[in-house]
């Protein structure tokens, strides 16, 4: 066995075939192929081999016996734990001598995508903007009026005339070089004026109008809006307005604090509790972009040959995730896709790219992993088990043995993390983005510059498990080269 690093993330490994080991091979090929067999004279698998041999040729068994020479070699390749332990994805067999045949010595090759060796970039010290916790003036009144707002009653205004914190029934018909679009009308639609549902404009466009008054507004949907045939372009609404309510708030006093059944009393400590909860939900939102700052930095700086097989792998995870949603829904997949807004061909841009990132964070993070030697131990797992104990009919053991791996994985991220934020340095005001390494270039498999047609069956199935095709038992090459198509 002889390995030859094809690119730093995929090797091809050489194995030399004897002309004895080969017929051995053959003579594990009759046995399954002669078991399909009926000779005329025989019972069917019964035909002696010399007789299927004459009947057929020696040949018609070579396909089945490079099945038997790859099988064998695969578990040579994975008896070697070392290079066993790198491997991602599915071998890609094939036949490195021209001439083979019963009788000769040849030689088979098995190629597989590998963890790639790399230069870990800077991962400790990593600098960040240093968080902010405090919660502002500003936060404090929005989330106390939010409360206000949820006891607020309305009553309908004397003078039907929209202003700003008004709530307003209206239909409107929205339109884009005069052609009406899906989802851009309804009728007697309630809206806080002032509250940006709607697109920049609408909503300021609507103050000063009247019951009964209608009114071209005219917008530009956002470059970043959702539906991607409609953003960036002009449209015209057509709104006629049928009621203008008021909204009135409950005065802030600490009768009205005391009705809310909260464990404050009194105004002041209505307040100060709203604060606390904000810079309780700031710290985990400052936590959370600090560590997307320092992953996305590590990454951006990460000079590394990501294995197209993890890149492939995590796009067909994802696709099929889209795909299991738009089945719930019972419709086709192109229009789920567009219901979000895209086309397939956006799609499957957008996915390979997250694809690629999950990929890239994948080998990185391993790798940081194994530098610092981050593990669980012991009584971490099982403090972990302990957790899911409460409304679990299994016991800790049983928790165990069923979650360990995800225990496992679970508890190294989490201590991955903590390790980085740990050792980031928290820096005043904005942080100079990590100048990006340029996406390397997928590694190029063997096969996508090879004519099919010249492969062995063995080496169609082969190719063909490793893309997620099923290939039916019993098929011919040519219908192999079909499905491959």
């Amino acid at each position: 066995m002889k390995i030859e690093n094809v690119s730093k993330s995929r090797v091809k490994v050489l194995f030399d075939v004897k002309a004895d080991e080969f017929d051995k091979a053959l003579d594990e090929a009759f046995v399954k192929v002669n078991a399909d067999v009926t000779i005329q004279g025989f019972r069917k698998g019964h035909a002696p081999k010399s007789v299927f041999l004459k009947k057929y040729g020696v040949e018609a068994l070579y396909n089945d016996a490079l099945d038997v020479i790859f099988n064998q070699k695969i578990q040579e390749v994975y008896a070697d734990r070392d290079l066993a332990n790198k491997i991602v994805g599915q071998a890609q067999p094939n036949i490195e001598t021209k001439d083979f045949g019963q009788g000769k010595d040849f030689q088979v090759s098995l190629s597989f995508d590998v963890m790639p060796e790399f230069e870990l970039p800077k991962y400790k010290g990593v600098e960040v903007a240093k968080p902010n916790y405090d919660a502002t003036d500003a936060e404090v009144e929005a989330a106390v009026n939010d409360v206000l707002k949820a006891h607020a009653t309305t009553d309908v205004k004397k003078e039907q005339v929209i202003a700003t914190n008004d709530i307003a029934k209206f239909d409107f018909v929205g339109s884009v070089d005069g052609v009406e679009f899906q989802g851009g009308s309804a009728k007697d639609y309630e809206l806080q004026i002032g509250s940006g549902q709607f697109i920049p404009g609408f909503e300021d466009q609507m103050i000063g109008m009247k019951a009964g008054e209608t009114k071209d507004l005219n917008v530009t949907f956002p470059e970043n809006y959702g539906q991607k045939d409609l953003a960036g372009k002009a449209a015209v609404f057509k709104v006629t307005v049928h009621e203008v309510k008021a909204q009135n708030l409950p005065a802030l006093t600490d009768e009205f604090v005391a009705s809310l059944n909260v464990e404050q009393k009194t105004v002041a400590d209505f307040k100060a509790a709203k604060k606390a909860e904000i810079e309780d939900k700031k710290k985990t939102s400052e936590k959370d972009k600090m560590v997307d700052s320092i992953i996305n930095t590590i990454l951006d700086s990460a000079d590394v040959e990501v294995p197209q097989a993890m890149v492939d792998d995590r796009f067909n995870q994802i696709k099929s995730q889209y795909e299991n949603q738009a089945k719930m829904y019972n419709i086709p997949f192109e229009t789920f896709l567009s219901f979000m807004g895209a086309t397939p061909e956006q799609f499957e841009d957008v996915t390979k790219k997250e694809a690629y990132k999950n990929a890239k964070f994948n080998v990185v993070m391993s790798k940081i992993i194994e530098a610092e030697k981050i593990e669980p131990t012991k009584d971490e797992l099982e403090a972990r088990a302990e957790q899911d104990l409460a409304g679990s009919k299994l016991t800790k053991d049983q928790l165990m043995q069923q979650n360990v791996a995800r225990y496992y994985n679970e508890l190294v991220y989490n201590k991955l993390i903590d390790m980085l934020v740990a050792n980031a340095k928290q820096v005043e005001g904005e942080v100079k983005p990590a100048a990006k390494k340029a996406a390397p270039k997928a590694n190029k498999k063997e096969e996508a510059s090879e004519d099919l047609s010249k492969k062995t069956v063995a080496e169609l199935k082969a190719l063909a498990a490793e893309k997620g095709i099923k290939v039916p038992a019993g098929a011919k090459k040519a219908d192999i080269l079909d499905l491959l198509k």
